[in-house]
C-alpha cells in the first residue's frame, strides 16, 4: 500500500527537524531523540510507510501517558561470550533496538564468535530491517526478530486474536558497490499498519489482507481494523509468526500471547515487547572478498534472468527499498494527506509546528 496519489513531499531535513523536536519535547535526550527520529523515517524513505512517522502520534502519546520511558537506563542483565540479556528500561522500541545490535555487533567483533542478545522491557521497534542494516555495514550477516505490539491475528482454525504479525529480518552484505540484501517482512499478508495507512488516507485495501470483525473478507480498512490479520500462507504462515514470537519473548521475561498489551488501545500499562538481535561476522566463514565475490555473481544471476512479459526489472530483496531511500532523498518523503493531518496535530499539541 503506497502513499495516496495527492501525497505531498516533505523534504527529509524538516521532517527530521520536526520529528526530533516532537521526541525532545517530551523529554527525550536530544542525541536519542535524533536517533529515534532517523530510524523512524528510515522506513518511510524506503517507502515502508507503515512502520514511518504514521507511527509517531502514537509513540508521542504513550511518552505523555507515561508509559514509555524517555531517558531508560539500558541494562546488561545476563552476558555471555556469544550471548546478552538486556533491560530496555521501557525506552522506545526504536533506541532499545539499535542498542542491543550494537551490543552483538562489537561482542562478535571482540569476541570472533557469532552473537544473539535477547531483549525484555522494550516497546513497538518500526521496521526490523533496520537494525540488521546496521549488522551488513560491519560486515555481518544481520538477524532481528520481535513481538508484534497488537494481537491481531488468531491461531491457525482458531477465532481469538492472539498473535501478533511479528516482524522479523534478515541481512547479509551486498556485493561491492551494490545495497545489502534485506528481507524484512510480517507474518500476515500485510503488515497492520499497512490498513492503518491505508484507513488514515482512505483507500481500500486488497480483500485477501484482513477479516472484518464478523470473519468475513473486507476491502474496508476501518472495517479491517476492528478483526483480524491474514497469515501469509495460510497455516504456515500462523506457524511462523508463532514461532518469531517466541524466540522474540521466551528467553526473557517479555510478554507474549493473551499477557500483550495493546500499542494503542492501553495507555496504563508498559508494554514488555521482547526481541531478538543476532550477527554472524563473514569472515569468521570465509573472507569478506570471497563473500563479496559470490554475491556479486548471485545478483548478476538474479538480475540478469529471463524476465516475464511486462517486467521491466528484476530486484534483489531490499533494492526497491534502497532505490526509493535515493529518491525521497533528493525529491522528498511522500507523505499522504491523512498521515499529514495527524502529525500536524500532533505537534500542534506539543507546541511544534509542521512544514509547510
Amino acid at each position: 500500500m503506497s502513499q495516496d496519489a495527492n501525497a505531498s513531499l516533505i523534504p527529509y531535513p524538516e521532517l527530521l527537524g520536526f520529528t526530533t523536536k516532537v521526541f525532545k519535547s517530551l523529554k527525550v535526550p536530544d542525541l536519542e531523540a535524533e536517533l529515534v527520529a532517523e530510524s523512524l523515517i528510515d522506513a518511510d524513505l524506503k517507502g515502508i510507510f507503515s512502520h514511518g512517522v504514521v507511527r509517531l502520534p502514537v509513540y508521542a502519546e504513550r511518552l505523555k501517558a507515561g508509559v514509555i520511558n524517555p531517558i531508560p537506563e539500558i541494562k546488561r542483565r545476563r552476558d555471555g561470550l556469544g550471548s546478552c540479556v538486556i533491560d530496555g528500561d521501557n525506552g522506545l522500541g526504536h533506541l532499545v533496538g539499535i542498542r542491543a545490535m550494537e551490543i552483538a555487533i562489537d561482542k562478535a567483533a571482540t569476541n570472533s564468535v557469532p552473537t544473539f542478545v535477547a531483549v525484555e522491557r522494550s516497546n513497538h521497534f518500526g521496521a526490523a530491517g533496520y537494525f540488521v542494516e546496521q549488522a551488513t555495514r560491519a560486515e555481518m550477516i544481520g538477524f532481528s526478530f520481535t513481538v508484534g505490539a497488537i494481537n491481531h491475528m488468531a491461531p491457525w482454525g482458531g477465532r481469538e486474536a492472539l498473535l501478533g504479525n511479528n516482524p522479523f529480518a534478515m541481512g547479509l552484505p551486498g556485493a561491492k558497490g551494490e545495497p545489502p540484501v534485506i528481507l524484512d517482512m510480517a507474518c500476515s499478508v500485510a503488515a497492520r499498519g499497512k490498513i492503518i495507512v491505508a484507513a488514515r488516507n482512505g483507500e481500500a485495501i486488497p480483500d485477501d489482507w484482513a477479516l472484518d470483525e464478523r470473519g468475513h473478507p473486507t476491502t474496508d480498512p476501518v472495517e479491517a481494523l476492528k478483526g483480524l490479520v491474514q497469515p501469509v500462507g495460510g497455516p504456515k504462515g500462523y506457524a511462523l509468526t508463532l514461532v518469531v514470537g517466541l524466540l522474540s519473548t521466551m528467553m526473557t521475561s517479555a510478554l507474549f500471547g493473551s499477557q500483550l498489551r495493546h500499542l494503542y488501545d492501553d495507555m496504563e500499562n508498559e508494554q514488555n515487547s521482547g526481541h531478538l538481535m543476532g550477527v554472524l561476522p563473514v569472515d569468521l566463514f570465509t573472507s569478506n572478498e570471497s563473500f563479496g565475490t559470490r554475491m556479486r555473481e548471485v545478483s548478476d544471476e538474479m538480475h540478469g534472468a529471463e524476465r516475464a512479459d511486462g517486467v521491466d526489472s528484476i530486484y534483489l530483496p531490499g533494492e526497491r527499498e534502497s532505490l526509493a531511500r535515493a529518491r525521497a532523498l533528493k525529491d522528498g518523503v511522500p507523505m499522504g494527506e491523512g498521515v499529514v493531518g495527524d502529525l500536524i496535530e500532533c505537534g500542534r499539541s506539543l507546541g511544534i509546528k509542521f512544514p509547510a
